[in-house]
């Protein structure tokens, strides 16, 4: 059988290479063989371009230079934000250090000495609360102080048969300049007739409406304060939310203004 000389095959394009690879470059339908090392795009499509075909089988192109670039980005991205944070915790503490300090000099200089002052004065029978925005001077009575008695603007006191209510502690709100509605708080087990709630009620505050609380002398608060606790420790009934329906002996005892 004849041999078919107009076949041009890998073997015919090999060895005509080698006997002229000065002069002639061939390159097979694979591009694979060639692009097997670094090469540069313009070395690339010259090869495209003596393929002298339409199509081309490329394999894999790897792009070693924009992989390390973005490689490199992302180590910048992290270090940078390990770099914020670093940042933001000494701002933060710095900020916080520093409010610290002007918070302890405030508390130093402006009401540091007298608010010592008032409570070294008024304890150990009351102390400072702060309670919902308020500062109060508070009593707390244990065991709870049983109301017992009562007075009226005839001066009369009320003596009853059975404990009207226990008072457990009264608060005194001093942010007031004066005593005035929701100045003064009691705390019961029951309900005190001169509060509007059972367990913790608003007191009616009864001749000491529009008295100053005077916070520039700690001695005449400590006085005011033992004069609050005396009048709500009986019931005041000419000023009451309810009035007790409890058997009492009468006798002669200190007057009561209502408010």
């Amino acid at each position: 059988m004849e041999e078919n000389t107009n076949h041009l095959n890998g073997d015919f394009f090999k060895r005509l290479k080698s006997e002229h690879s000065a002069k002639r470059e061939f390159i097979p339908e694979g591009l694979d063989k060639i692009i097997s090392k670094e090469i540069k795009f313009k070395d690339l499509n010259e090869k495209l371009a003596k393929s002298k075909q339409e199509k081309v089988t490329v394999k894999e192109i790897l792009l070693e230079t924009e992989v390390d670039l973005v490689s490199s980005l992302k180590q910048l991205k992290t270090v940078f934000k390990e770099e914020l944070n670093a940042a933001i915790y000494r701002v933060n503490d710095l900020y916080n250090s520093e409010l610290l300090k002007l918070q302890k000099i405030y508390k130093s200089e402006v009401i540091g000495e007298r608010l010592m002052d008032i409570i070294n004065t008024i304890s150990p029978h009351w102390c400072l609360v702060m309670k919902d925005k308020s500062v109060n001077a508070y009593k707390y009575y244990s065991p709870p102080f049983e109301v017992t008695e009562a007075i009226t603007d005839k001066d009369l006191v009320y003596v009853y048969e059975k404990t009207v209510c226990k008072l457990k502690g009264i608060y005194v709100n001093i942010l007031h300049p004066k005593i005035t509605n929701g100045t003064i708080y009691l705390a019961t087990e029951g309900q005190h007739p001169n509060a509007d709630a059972p367990e913790f009620g608003m007191a009616c505050d009864g001749d000491f409406d529009e008295r100053d609380i005077p916070l520039d002398d700690s001695n005449k608060l400590l006085s005011l304060l033992n004069e609050i606790s005396a009048a709500y420790e009986k019931v005041h009934l000419d000023s009451c939310y309810y009035t007790p329906e409890i058997k009492f002996k009468t006798k002669k005892g200190q007057k009561w203004k209502a408010a």
